[in-house]
């Protein structure tokens, strides 16, 4: 009768903003699709890699770590500046690379993080599907790899690549959630799930997703979390009436939390939204404990 992670979809928890200085190298990993926020990327490459340089004209260089990124195109794109260019040659050169930089990247496109906007290198074989794709004002999912600073303005500042995006970017978070989750990368699976609340508050799935991290650390007696779950679930409900999962999910913790009315009063919303995939020996357990044709009399009283 527990969620899986997979029926489930995903999970959503609050991380703290506290989280970059108590686990930075959760966050700065040799994984590729670690999300975070930009301005923790700063954070990380101003103050860890200070003094570490092995390029002496660089501001900053550390370890080149792979992000993931919710970013707004500004419209504006342009041809590689070509003093970024020649750092990122030598930087692929002290590091090894069978490429030059300049057999990847032609071009620059200025995004946005918040108030702050930076010309970030993109892939030649991406900038077409770029183009096509995005407009001035939209937001994409961005997976760059970070290599360090140099001196100039501060648009300028970043060597930073873009190497993959995607355009739908509110369904390749739930996506990359659900990977992480499968995966056991519940960092930042939890990470995708947040950033996904931020985005789209008012979706009530949202929440049902954030109840169902409780109902499953609460499984199958922790009252206090069931309680949690099912007041989560109670917003889902209100902000997105027709998630016909949701309230197959409610019903779930209102059988732990002993309100077997409640349990067959959601069974029949989901049932009524052509939610079919229920779990035969859950609707078994249910029945035992109050038959439908019971549950039937009493609401009619």
């Amino acid at each position: 009768m527990k969620i899986t992670i997979a029926k489930c979809l995903l999970i959503c928890l609050s991380i703290s903003s506290s989280l970059f200085a108590q686990d930075i190298e959760n966050i700065h990993n040799k994984k590729p699709n670690t999300l975070l926020e930009f301005s923790q990327i700063e954070k990380y490459y101003n103050e860890a890699s200070k003094g570490s340089n092995v390029v002496p004209d660089l501001d900053i260089y550390t370890k080149t770590f792979g992000y993931l990124l919710v970013a707004e195109y500004s419209g504006s794109k342009r041809e590689i500046n070509e003093e970024k260019l020649n750092y990122l040659n030598t930087l692929f050169k002290a590091m090894q690379f069978p490429h030059k930089a300049s057999e990847i990247f032609n071009h620059e496109v200025l995004v946005k993080f918040g108030s702050k906007k930076y010309w970030l290198p993109i892939q030649t074989s991406l900038i077409e599907f770029w183009d096509e794709e995005l407009k001035a004002e939209n937001k994409a999912l961005i997976y760059i790899r970070a290599y360090g600073s140099k001196k100039g303005k501060e648009e300028d500042k970043w060597l930073f690549t873009i190497n993959s995006f995607n355009s739908d970017y509110y369904n390749g978070l739930w996506n990359l959630a659900l990977e992480g989750f499968n995966n056991g990368d519940t960092s930042n699976a939890i990470r995708c799930a947040k950033k996904m609340m931020e985005l789209d508050p008012s979706d009530g799935r949202n929440y049902s997703l954030y109840g169902s991290y409780f109902y499953n650390e609460g499984y199958p007696d922790n009252k206090r979390l069931l309680i949690k779950a099912d007041s989560l679930y109670q917003i889902a409900e209100k902000l997105s009436p027709n998630y016909g999962y949701g309230h197959y999910q409610r019903a779930l913790v209102k059988f732990l939390l002993g309100d077997y009315e409640k349990a067959w009063q959601a069974i029949d919303q989901a049932k009524s939204l052509d939610v079919t995939n229920m779990d035969n020996s859950f609707l078994e357990d249910l029945e035992n404990k109050l038959s439908y044709s019971t549950y039937l009399e009493k609401t009619k009283h």
